[in-house]
């Protein structure tokens, strides 16, 4: 009789703690996707994505090529949500080195 009544129990303790498990479970989310940049005429370079979930953000380093300047930065626009646009407009007169696009959940 003990037996059964440990065994019973065990199994009641496994349920009880399988459905607080399942009960407490967070959703998927998928990062930005079907992202594009966009070079626009005014000298600022733009990112949309139109899939998934979170944010992101268009990034873009420089460098000038005028030798007597000697500088390279870089420079990020907002974070967007998905369905959003992130823009930037670096300092004329610099050459594009590199533009990403930096994606999170939040």
């Amino acid at each position: 009789m003990k037996v059964r009544r440990a065994a019973a129990t065990l199994c009641g303790g496994a349920l009880i703690a399988a459905a607080a498990v399942t009960g407490v479970a967070t959703p998927a989310h998928a990062l930005p996707d079907s992202c594009s940049i966009s070079y626009e005429s005014d000298g600022s370079i733009n990112s949309y994505c139109s899939t998934g979930t979170g944010y992101h953000q268009i990034r873009v380093s420089y460098c000038f090529v005028n030798p007597w300047v000697n500088y390279c930065g870089s420079d990020a626009g907002q974070k967007a949500p998905v369905g959003a646009t992130s823009s930037v407009r670096p300092p004329g007169g610099g050459a594009i080195r590199d533009v990403t696009i930096v994606k999170s959940e939040s």
